[in-house]
């Protein structure tokens, strides 16, 4: 049985294993009234630049269920089965377009969805999980029950300039404490949970963050062996990303952790700002992923 891969642009997938099969359907930010693709015509890198000269607050779009039918339908051709992997639906209406796409073409038994309830380069480590799994013999149906069992096993920390961005675009609820204001100094560190995002709490200054999210690796996990990917955007957030690794390194010894980096694309960017850093882990036990 041959199995198609498909996740979606915000999973960076190409960044974690540039040479990857999948198949990847790109998200959409608007700017200014223009539409443009996350990575075929949009890469962080630009979106930064573009930031700089507009006054509007850019909006992002999940995939057309048109754009899931084009490339269900092209990989169902050539492969048994299709595996669809992608941003928290807590998120974004990426996955529910998704399913709408293999329900319009009768193929709800060989296309399979799977709701991540993780975003960004944890879902493009989600990914390579399944690919290993797929790769050892075991069956789709298999696979997505292993998958559902690491973000249950997850934790997700990260840290925002501010967190103005994540109210704009209706990612944050607003819980007591949780405002957009605060000392200039503040950096809100957040989480996931149940797919869907909340502040942890707020601490000062970036040595401050780094320190933090380290130490939450350490009280959630001990001194377990992780499988880890560590997310950034802007120059501030990968050298904060850096140190986030070596402090967790220092606190649990070199090998206690197996790390991917990966940054942030312009659709979660859009709702992060820059300046961003973080790491999502799991335990050892639970990956098929080589050291």
């Amino acid at each position: 049985m041959s199995v198609a891969l498909v996740t979606d642009s915000t999973a960076e997938i190409r960044s974690l294993a540039p040479r990857s099969e999948w198949a990847v359907v790109p998200l959409e930010v608007e700017i200014d009234g223009e539409r443009y693709r996350e990575g075929p015509e949009l890469s962080a890198g630009d979106f930064h630049h573009l930031l700089q000269r507009i006054n509007s607050v850019p909006a992002t779009l999940p995939p057309a269920p048109e754009a899931f039918l084009e490339t269900y339908r092209r990989l169902l051709a050539s492969h048994d089965e299709v595996l669809s992997i992608h941003i928290s639906g807590e998120l974004s209406r990426t996955v529910d377009h998704a399913r709408e796409a293999a329900a319009s073409l009768g193929a709800t038994e060989r296309i399979r969805v799977v709701d991540s309830r993780l975003a960004g380069a944890p879902v493009g480590l989600l990914c390579l999980e399944a690919e290993a799994r797929l790769g050892e013999g075991s069956a789709v149906d298999a696979v997505v029950g292993d998958l559902a069992r690491i973000p249950e096993a997850a934790a997700v920390y990260f840290s925002v300039y501010t967190l103005d961005f994540l109210y704009l675009g209706g990612r944050l609820g607003r819980a007591p404490g949780a405002g957009p204001t605060g000392s200039h100094e503040d950096r809100p560190i957040l989480t996931m949970r149940d797919g869907g995002l909340a502040l942890v709490e707020r601490v000062a200054g970036d040595t401050t963050r780094v320190e933090r999210i380290a130490e939450m690796l350490s009280e959630r996990f001990g001194t377990d062996s992780l499988v880890a990917v560590c997310v950034h955007a802007g120059s501030r957030g990968e050298d904060a990303a850096r140190m986030l690794e070596r402090r967790v390194a220092s606190r649990r010894g070199g090998e206690a952790t197996v790390w991917r980096r990966a940054p942030l694309g312009p659709v979660l960017c859009a709702h992060t700002g820059f300046d961003v850093c973080g790491v999502a882990a799991w335990p050892r036990a639970l990956s098929r992923l080589p050291a």
